[in-house]
């Protein structure tokens, strides 16, 4: 009786495991739509290369590299990244894409962590955004840094970056916009408040400029 009691235990315990397994890799996989589809905009693809790379710790044209050779979107080329830290090679992957399975399959088939996986991207997700806000306040930075990387991104593209949902496209969009709302509001804000000390400066303080004029005579 005991061992079946055992078993019954068991079988209840996997039951309820698949699902939160599958909640966890449905959660992941969200997070990783949504660097897919930031990076279907150029200026986007340009803000998640910067921030995949300083997440990996690797070089922007090596990504780039691995992208054309694998036809990976970011997103399917951080789970990649993610799977190569675990132990496995990046030969083995290409040669099981090239087999046709995809990365959920191959990750699967590595035992992948996808709870681990989605704070991770989703602190991805968040640098990216922090990225895209100082783009749009002053892209001067990323240019430079373009040209420091011999990052060019008229050739980072690939099919897979197209293999994102309509929804989440739009959601894309509306963190663009989003920020570059936001951007444009703190430069407004600081034109306004060094146009008005300059103002300043030429007029005079008229405060300042009282207190330090004489008095006027007596009658």
């Amino acid at each position: 009786m005991k061992w079946f009691v055992h078993v019954c235990v068991t079988l209840i315990a996997l039951a309820s495991a698949v699902p939160a397994f599958a909640d966890d890799q449905q959660k992941a996989e969200k997070q990783l739509h949504k660097i897919t589809a930031m990076a279907t905009d150029a200026t986007g693809r340009r803000v998640v290369s910067i921030t995949v790379a300083d997440t990996l710790e690797a070089k922007r044209v090596d990504l780039v590299m691995e992208r054309r050779a694998m036809n990976l979107n970011y997103g399917d080329l951080f789970i990649a990244h993610g799977l190569v830290k675990s132990g496995a090679k990046m030969d083995d992957i290409a040669a099981q894409l090239k087999a046709g399975k995809d990365l959920a399959q191959i990750a699967n088939a590595q035992h992948v962590d996808w709870k681990q996986v989605a704070v991770d991207a989703k602190k991805l997700n968040a640098t990216m955004e922090d990225n895209l806000y100082k783009h749009f306040v002053d892209g001067k930075a990323d240019t430079a840094r373009d040209l420091a990387d011999g990052y060019d991104p008229s050739i980072d593209g690939v099919t897979a970056d197209n293999n994102v949902s309509k929804d989440d496209i739009a959601a894309a969009e509306h963190t663009y916009q989003l920020w570059r709302d936001r951007a444009d509001k703190a430069r407004d804000s600081k034109l306004d408040a060094a146009t008005e000390k300059s103002a300043q400066g030429a007029r005079g303080d008229p405060v300042r400029a009282k207190a330090g004029s004489l008095a006027p005579p007596k009658n």
